[in-house]
């Protein structure tokens, strides 16, 4: 059977073994110098900062310090042409803040005509919520309000393609209208304002990517995927992906693999002072074994080492790097039972403090094996271990790689087991993707993101 290459989604983990959503937002920061420039809407002279209109900070491509600006008001046709200087023409977000001034006491309609999406919040309630890309029509959200001032904000992002925002109110005598600028005072300026995220849309890369390893480091997510150089992919938000220059195995291989096979599973995870990038190749005698390679920084350049960190006759694949809180340093991986008909068990032992050895006297322990007469099959392997609240999950892979791949998740009291398994999958197919599975999870702030692979759908289920 021919497949397609998977491409790469990510799902929000509820919980700590809980079913995956496609609905969260990424929040992330960057530490790139501020970019300035832009068009002030109206001055009241040299180095004068406008009293009217709103507070406007732009966002190039969701990230970075604001450009901010003072905008007399929300009515912008920008069609495919950049908002401000410093922010591309797509990929940007809006944050206006400020006060609005009500005239008399009464009932007030407001709407905002968008493409993409908008929120608009009237002395702290949010009223208006169009927080999805596509054109929006005007909708009407009445607000009883009295005479005074109060607090006005509006989000705003584009994705791609057309590009436009307009704020009316209607006022209790029936008056439409832009809200003009004498009703709008500016917030003060706030240069560690963070951006305003659009949610995300799965696939978040749709490109060919198997086993997707991903590393958070500094304001920076940085991607390898199974195959070749291991080249590099990064980004600021888990979603919008670039290639960089930089490859793990430059010279295509480690210099005690025998050629490029078995370039499988590349991870990439800070150790104390340094990364170390941990991947399956080929050893000298043919068989998968899994290596380490350690660098400066997450774009290397990586020095191999002299030989593999794990062999096995019959082959391990999925190495996992695990740091628990009590400092210790753990290495997974799966021994590649499947194609000799054998067990494919995941072990775990002990690292030496800098990631590149183990630990003096310790030994591998097994944690779990594929259960032949469950969704497993034949296989359990792609292993990712956290710990959360004292208690270490185990997520896993199971069954043959095709539109039977699932991702399930075991759970134990200490690191090293015994571990016992949810029981069904944690994570299956849907009428358009099949097989996720092989993924990292990402912990930001207070939420676990799971970025795993999967492929487009066959009419009949299959990929």
């Amino acid at each position: 059977m021919t497949r397609a290459h998977p491409f790469v989604w990510m799902a929000i983990l509820a919980a700590c073994g809980g079913s995956g959503t496609d609905n969260s937002l990424v929040d992330a920061r960057t530490t790139d110098a501020p970019i300035t420039g832009g068009d002030a809407a109206i001055t009241d002279g040299p180095g004068v900062e406008p009293t009217v209109g709103l507070r406007g900070a732009y966002f190039a491509r969701y990230f970075g310090p604001p450009i901010e600006r003072i905008d007399h008001t929300i009515d912008f046709a920008w069609g495919d042409q950049k908002p401000i200087a410093g922010a591309g023409a797509d990929l940007f977000a809006v944050r206006w803040t400020g006060s609005l001034t009500v005239p008399v006491a009464g009932t007030y309609g407001f709407s905002l005509d968008s493409d993409d999406g908008v929120r608009l919040w009237i002395g702290g309630a949010r009223v208006i919520d169009a927080w999805k890309p596509g054109a929006h029509a005007p909708a009407w959200a009445e607000v009883d309000l009295a005479a005074g001032d109060a607090a006005i904000k509006v989000t705003y992002f584009d994705g791609d393609g057309d590009a436009h925002a307009t704020l009316r109110w209607r006022r209790p005598d029936g008056t439409e209208e832009v809200i003009p600028e004498t009703a709008l005072h500016p917030a003060p300026s706030d240069p560690d304002a963070r951006s305003p995220l659009p949610p995300y849309a799965n696939p978040v890369l749709d490109q060919g990517c198997a086993d997707p390893g991903v590393l958070k480091d500094g304001d920076w997510y940085y991607l390898a995927c199974t195959g070749g150089r291991f080249r590099i992919r990064r980004s600021r938000d888990l979603i919008h992906w670039t290639f960089t220059d930089a490859r793990i195995l430059p010279d295509g291989g480690p210099p005690w693999s025998s050629g490029t096979k078995y370039h499988w599973a590349p991870e990439m995870h800070r150790v104390g002072d340094h990364i170390v990038a941990y991947f399956t190749a080929a050893d000298g005698t043919g068989q998968r074994a899994v290596g380490a390679a350690p660098a400066k920084e997450p774009l290397g350049p990586y020095t191999m080492q002299d030989g593999p960190l794990v062999t096995n006759p019959i082959g391990v694949i999925d190495p996992n790097f695990f740091h628990d809180e009590d400092g210790s340093n753990y290495l997974l991986w799966k021994v590649a039972g499947t194609s000799s008909g054998k067990p494919t068990p995941i072990f775990i032992r002990k690292l030496g403090p800098r990631g590149l050895g183990f630990a003096a006297n310790s030994k591998a322990i097994e944690l779990i094996r594929n259960d032949p007469d469950t969704w497993e099959g034949s296989t359990t392997e792609a292993p990712w271990l956290i710990e959360r609240g004292g208690t270490y999950y185990l997520f896993y892979s199971g069954n043959f790689i095709n539109e039977r791949y699932r991702v399930g998740v075991a759970r134990a009291s200490s690191v090293t087991g015994p571990y016992t398994k949810k029981g069904a999958p944690i994570l299956t197919n849907n009428a358009r993707w099949v097989g996720p599975g092989h993924g990292s999870v990402i912990t930001i702030g207070d939420e676990m993101h799971y970025v795993y692979h999967a492929w487009a759908a066959n009419a009949d289920g299959t990929n």
